[in-house]
């Protein structure tokens, strides 16, 4: 006697077992035979289907699970304007607009709330991408909308190296603000991570140097108080390395950062990683990382942050560029990127929505009307890029880049991105 009934694999496709009972009688040797068959054949079946769980799956190797996974049909690439995608209501605001007598650089923007302010912070260069005199630039805002005008954070007195912003946190009382001063090239040896603390976002410390390595996101912060940095190796550790970990527990944050420790990547698949992070409902913690694959990869850490499993290829679509991952307050994970498999195309950004932080079932359009630069120069293109985002009054809030020249800030009611 037979029936079937139908299971889901983690990535939605659907599939139909079959159970089957024994048809022996107890004088049966035959009978008896082909019923432990039978029990061997539902014994296998059911480690097949992922009912076992006694032989958890080895992260570390190539055939495991993913970190996570994308719904069925969530981007439609027959439909490359739109993807398929429903755009969800936002008000859009225009932090920085480059000029023919501005700089006309920006990119790296990341958001932070201070002192119910909204901060952000920004690389900007004279007309290049990540070239010698940049500086990085902040502005903040009471709603998100309005602006103040852009303050310069730090630059290079003598304008041969490069500032790189960073990202912020806060450690009550003070903002802390992080960028990265390369020694001239973003992987050169010198190249590091430094920090500066104001405690009214106006008047700043002197500069400290935190670690060696090239950063683009400040610290995540993890229940508990542990902060987790994520970027990049730099100098002769890109020989065998890529994306580079740091935690800390210490009270004063711009000290005491330790190395993690991570499984060497392959090395074809990454130039940048660009590490995003974000907290699983089972407790991972998931870095989001950057490839040359047209996909994203991800890797991630059972120990808070203090190891890191080898990295793995997702089949969440991603054009080469920085993604923007996060938990919102009540639950629930978001990942903004650039989902078009064409490399370096960043003409729609767009925010996916996971309940568990597994599985990304839903997903939006923030930005995908054609936009092109006003003014050329290396490394530049056309598109909204380089997302970074935070959760402030009801709303979430996501900066970019557009066209690598000016900085756009979107609001995004919390009602319109249902999970």
């Amino acid at each position: 006697m037979k029936s079937e009934h139908d299971y889901y694999e983690p990535n939605g496709l659907k599939h139909s077992a079959v159970d089957t009972s024994m048809e022996t009688t107890d004088n049966s040797a035959g009978g008896l035979r082909q019923g432990l068959w039978q029990l061997l054949a539902i014994f296998l079946l059911a480690g097949n289907l992922g009912l076992a769980e006694e032989m958890p799956l080895d992260p570390s190797q190539p055939d495991a699970q993913p970190p996570f996974d994308i719904a069925p049909g969530l981007f439609d690439a027959a439909q490359p304007r739109t993807l398929g995608l429903a755009t969800v209501p936002g008000i859009h605001t225009i932090v920085y607009r480059a000029a023919e007598d501005t700089p006309k650089f920006c990119h790296h923007p990341n958001l932070v709330i201070f002192r119910d302010r909204l901060f952000c912070m920004w690389s900007n260069g004279l007309v290049d991408e990540d070239a010698p005199g940049q500086r990085v630039l902040y502005s903040s805002s009471d709603d998100g909308v309005r602006w103040t005008t852009p303050q310069v954070l730090n630059l290079d007195p003598e304008g041969t190296k490069i500032c790189v912003a960073s990202g912020f946190h806060v450690a009550d009382p003070h903002l802390v603000a992080y960028y990265t001063m390369t020694g001239g090239e973003n992987f050169h040896p010198e190249t590091c991570l430094m920090v500066r603390t104001s405690t009214d976002g106006q008047v700043w410390s002197s500069p400290q140097r935190i670690a060696s390595g090239f950063f683009i996101e400040g610290p995540h912060q993890l229940p508990g108080g542990r902060l987790v940095l994520a970027g990049e190796y730099v100098g002769e550790a890109r020989v065998t390395q890529r994306m580079r970990f740091l935690y800390s527990d210490a009270m004063n944050r711009s000290s005491a950062w330790h190395p993690a420790d991570i499984e060497p990547p392959e090395l074809h698949r990454f130039g940048y990683t660009e590490p995003s992070l974000y907290l699983r409902a089972d407790g991972v913690l998931v870095a989001t990382l950057r490839s040359q694959q047209g996909f994203l990869h991800a890797c991630t850490s059972e120990d808070r942050g203090q190891t890191w499993a080898a990295a793995q290829q997702t089949e969440f679509p991603d054009s080469t560029a920085r993604t923007a991952a996060g938990n919102f307050p009540g639950g629930g994970v978001y990942l903004i990127n650039n989902p078009l498999t064409t490399p370096f195309d960043r003409s729609l950004l767009t925010i996916a929505l996971s309940r568990d932080g597994r599985l990304f079932h839903r997903a939006f359009l923030v930005r995908g009307e054609p936009t092109k630069r006003r003014f050329d120069g290396k490394y530049k293109l056309d598109g909204w890029q380089y997302p970074h985002a935070c959760v402030w009054k009801d709303a979430l809030f996501i900066a970019y880049s557009i066209n690598k020249e000016d900085l756009g800030v979107t609001r995004i009611s919390l009602d319109d991105l249902p999970l």
